[in-house]
Order: C-alpha cells, then structure tokens, then sequence
C-alpha cells in the first residue's frame, strides 16, 4: 500500500511534509522568544541608566572644644566619723540632742548621773588637804632636829629619818593630787559633749538606762559625721595611676619628686550623683594609696569635695572622672555614620559635587547627648564642616552621585559633654 503522506528531501533524506512544517514553526517562534528577550534585556538596560540618585541625609561635621577624660565609680565618704560612747558607767540622766540635727564642738550631748564622781573628787580633794597638812607637820619636824643635832641632843641617824618622813609627806602630796585630777576626769565625763562638730544621728540610748563605761567597751550613746568636705574614694587601674604618676613627675621639679604630695599637684577631679547629669561638684585629688594591690593590678585614690549645699553624704555610689588632656578642638560625626570594614572603621562624604567618597576615619571617645542618641570623636580622617552621610549609608557606594538632604547641625554645649578615655573602640 502507498504512503498517502507527501515526503520532503532533506540533505538526501525523504521528510514527511507534516514534520517539515513542524520544524520550521519551531524555528520561527525561537526566533521570536530570542527577539522578545533581547528587546526586554534592551529595556531593563535603559531604566537603570535612567535611575536617579539614591537619596540620603547629611550632616555637618561639628567643632567643638572638649577635654578627655578617664571615669570611675566610688564610693562617698565623710572625712570625720565618730562614735560618742559613755567614758563613765552609771544612770544616764538625759539627751541634750535632737536626732539628725547639727552639733557643734564642745556641744552638750547627755549627762551620767554626777553625784557618785562628785563624791568620790570630793574625797579626794580632802586627801590632798591632808596630805599638805602632813609635809607641814614632817617640816617642822625635821627643823627642829636640826637645831637638836647643833647641840648633840640627838643622832644623826634620828635627823635622817625626820628629813626622809618630809620627802615621803611631799610624795604622797603628788600621789593625792593625782587621784584628785583623775577623779575630776570622772566627774568632767559625766557631762557627754560633741568631740567634732557635725550632723548627729539618733539617740541609741534613752534616759534611764544604765550605761558602761571605758575606752573600747563604753556603752555607745550616738554617732557624729561631718561631711563637709567630702571625700570620694575610687580605685584606679594600673596603667591610668603610671600615666598620672608620670604626669605629676613631669609638673614637679626634680628636687621636690620625692616630698611633693598629690594634693599639692591641685589636679582636679570632677563627681556624679546618680540622679544627675554631666559633673556638677567639682574637686581635687588629695590622697594616693602607698602600693597597688597586686591581687586587683589597682590602687585607691581619694578625691575631696566641698559640700556647702550638704547634698553629699556618706556612702553614696558615685562616678568621678580626672581629665587627661588639655582642651582641644574635637571633630564630632554621629555614631550611625560610622560603618565597619573588617578591620577599619569608615565614613562616606558628600562633596560639592554630591559623589560620596569613602573615608577611614580614626575614632575617639563616644559623646553622649543630652536629647538622647551619641556622637564620636573623630581624630583623624574628617574635617569640621565637612558633610557625612547620617542616614542611607546603606544605599551608598564609593564614587557614585547622591541626592543629599540637609539635617540640621547638632548642637551640643561643651559643658554638657561626658567623654570617657576608656570607651574608645
């Protein structure tokens, strides 16, 4: 039977017409899916070249006078304490003190019942009469066995004795006069006063009660702080007290390296309550401990304060901060410029013709702000006036052309700047 298929030769070979035409509607929707996507390559080509420049805001690098400086944490202390304890035993009559309330010097505080100590001075006071009335009698005594030995009336050895019976009446005047004053101690201690001035804490002992007395074991009546001045002590790490011991060798002279104290170097110091901002109270280094403690690698150091307001206290936690440098002009970027390339920090500026340009930067200390966020330092790598991208940096690469938006410069009073040498990165 026939093949009723029409045939096609194709290099020598019969085709049926069918696959023929098969083939060639293949060809030609290739061709036509090649075209489509050249034509939209072509396309896409033409809108990134139309694209616009990423937009992104910027900020002026700022100038601003700064000190650094190095921040610790402490404690407050007052520079006397003391405890008011009974230096005689018996009934405490009364409390001459209201509680918390500011003593003076010499102030009365309480009083031990005085009429046993009186008695007991009394008494002595009498023996010390009698004692007198003893050297008289010894006196007359061996005066007349002087006369007696001119006349042979009596031996020398009776004469001896007579002038040995006066210089024993003398002695035992001196033995008399002693307990005298110290039965007056005893009946002055009686009378319990204020060995410091200063704030006073509560009476621990009610009238009516007996206290003990004596110079460890005395019954302890109250206590007596006086804060003002003030002292703060705050532990420093070694390699801070070996840059501030070289510092004070630098300013003292060669002779006077080994008599000048801290105090005397007026280095300033400056303190932080906890509910405050910045340092207010201001103060000076006055005490350095004689050895580091090798178990910490720190030493104390003590820092004094006037306490005029008496806002300051005993025991408060506190940060101090010591300047390390003098005052310079410090180049400040905000903290969200900065971008991190491996092993180098880096910050992009926007010229006058808007192409961002790639910068390493140097970092200082970070700057607090009051309104909240934080600036860095930067030492080296930005000029002030300089513009750098704050927000964007994202979408920004070296080289190409931004559309720069103005923020506007922060403003941060010199005053109001908390620099911390140890939070450099």
């Amino acid at each position: 039977m026939k093949n009723l298929v029409p045939e096609a030769k194709h290099h020598g070979c019969r085709i049926p017409i069918s696959r023929a035409f098969s083939l060639a509607a293949f060809s030609a929707m290739t061709g036509l899916m090649l075209t489509l996507i050249l034509g939209c390559g072509e396309n896409r080509s033409s809108v990134a070249v139309a694209k616009k420049p990423p937009k992104v805001i910027v900020a002026p690098a700022s100038a601003i006078p700064m000190t650094d400086y190095d921040e610790f944490v402490g404690r407050t202390e007052a520079c006397e304490f003391v405890e008011v304890r009974s230096r005689v035993s018996g009934f405490l009559r009364s409390v001459e003190f209201e509680d918390g309330a500011f003593v003076q010097e010499g102030q009365l505080l309480a009083t031990v019942e005085p009429d046993q100590y009186q008695a007991i001075h009394d008494q002595s006071l009498a023996m010390v009469e009698l004692q007198k009335t003893k050297v008289e009698l010894a006196a007359s005594v061996l005066a007349r066995s002087k006369k007696l030995k001119e006349g042979s009336a009596i031996s020398q050895e009776q004469l001896e004795e007579d002038a040995a019976s006066l210089k024993a009446a003398e002695a035992q005047i001196t033995v008399a006069m002693a307990d005298a004053a110290r039965t007056a101690l005893d009946l002055k201690y009686t009378a319990v006063k204020a060995p410091i001035a200063g704030r006073v804490d509560r009476a621990l002992v009610t009238a009516g009660n007996v206290v003990t007395g004596g110079l460890g074991s005395g019954t302890l009546l109250t206590t007596i702080v006086n804060d003002s001045p003030t002292y703060a002590y705050f532990d420093v790490d070694e390699a801070s007290i070996l840059r501030y011991i070289r510092q004070s060798k630098s300013q003292s002279a060669e002779g006077d390296r080994k008599t000048t104290v801290l105090r005397d170097l007026n280095i300033p110091v400056e303190l932080q309550l906890k509910d405050e901002s910045g340092f207010p109270h201001k103060g000076t280094l006055d005490f350095l401990e004689n050895r580091i403690d090798d178990r910490t690698g720190t030493i104390r150091l003590r820092g004094v304060f006037e306490n005029d307001d008496n806002l300051l206290r005993g025991g408060l936690f506190v940060r101090v901060r010591i300047p390390t440098s003098e005052p310079y002009e410090a180049v400040m970027i905000p903290e969200a410029a900065i971008g991190t390339d491996q092993t180098y920090k880096f910050a992009f500026v926007v010229g006058d013709d808007n192409v961002a340009q790639r910068r390493a930067v140097t970092l200082g200390p970070l700057v607090a702000q009051p309104e909240g966020g934080s600036m860095r330092v930067i030492k080296d790598g930005i000029r002030p006036g300089e513009n750098v991208v704050v927000q964007g940096v994202q979408r920004v690469q070296p080289g190409i052309k931004v559309d720069p938006q103005t923020q506007v410069k922060p403003t941060i009073e010199p005053e109001e700047v908390p620099v911390a040498a140890g939070e450099v990165e």
